[in-house]
């Protein structure tokens, strides 16, 4: 009898820890759902394992799990994923009523000059604004001025070259505006496009930045350097030259003493016949 009944205790035992796991499970996406909503952003995994007290893949487990069950529910939110961020956002379903209330879309239009420009920046970033007007063929200072306003590309860093150019990238936003969650996600080239876009990158490196000029400009240097040594050792034999030239002068001799002696006695002797009375 005491067997029976610890046999009957044991499904009771399993069903207690399950709940019990249930429960802690459901408690992890309760304070990641809390967490997003709270900061209104997208939110790093990093962030989400601070949040939870524990390492970063049971974050992510912990986040993909609500995920998974706000996109069952199909309510008014969703819980998207971008990269390997997460961020609380409203169902597309709801965008009709939304936009009635805000009376217009807060989605900027953007030209055609601009969905060019920024086709550019995702498809070779990083990216210098160069680079990018190599591609194009004009000038795009306002493009990119207007898409860094919009929060669509951003500044990521300076290309090691001459000036230090800076480098674009797009953002978060640019994902989440055009509805892809990862970089991966982008509607692939036509064939050919691809390659002919990183050629122009790679000429505008090498031509734009001045990576061949400054080879030059190295060896303008040494070439400079040389004519200078040449220049140098040149005046060094010159000042031998004129060196050499003073000591073969012939020196003042005492002939030369004499004649100069015998003038100044006839020039004497001149004045003083000129100063005798006349007889």
């Amino acid at each position: 009898m005491e067997e029976l009944g610890q046999i009957s205790l044991l499904p009771d035992l399993e069903e207690e820890i399950e709940e019990e796991d249930r429960i802690r499970l459901r408690e992890e996406e309760d304070l990641v759902e809390a967490l997003l909503f709270s900061l209104g952003r997208s939110v790093s995994a990093e962030e989400i394992a601070i949040c939870l007290n524990m390492g970063r893949d049971g974050a992510l487990l912990a986040a993909e799990r609500l995920r998974i069950r706000y996109e069952e529910s199909q309510g008014g939110l969703l819980i998207k994923k971008l990269e390997d961020r997460y961020q609380m956002v409203s169902h597309p379903k709801t965008y009709d009523g939304l936009i009635r209330v805000v009376k217009s879309p807060r989605k900027p239009v953007l030209s055609d000059v601009a969905l060019e420009t920024l086709s550019i920046i995702a498809y070779c970033q990083p990216v210098t604004k160069v680079e990018v007007e190599r591609i194009r063929g004009v000038k795009s200072d306002h493009a990119v001025n207007r898409l860094v306003e919009f929060g669509l590309i951003e500044e990521v860093g300076r290309l090691d070259a001459p000036g230090r150019p800076m480098l674009f990238a797009t953002t978060e936003e640019f994902l989440n505006r055009f509805g892809v969650d990862s970089l991966k996600d982008l509607p692939a080239l036509p064939e050919g496009v691809e390659k002919l876009l990183r050629e122009e990158v790679t000429e505008e490196l090498k031509d734009g930045f001045g990576l061949e000029a400054e080879e030059e400009s190295e060896e303008a240097v040494v070439n400079n350097e040389e004519a200078i040594a040449n220049n140098e050792e040149a005046g060094v034999n010159n000042e031998e030259a004129e060196g050499e030239g003073i000591d073969k002068e012939e020196p003042f001799t005492k002939d030369y003493f004499d004649i100069e002696d015998r003038k100044d006695e006839e020039a004497v002797k001149e004045e003083a016949k000129a100063e005798s009375p006349e007889t």
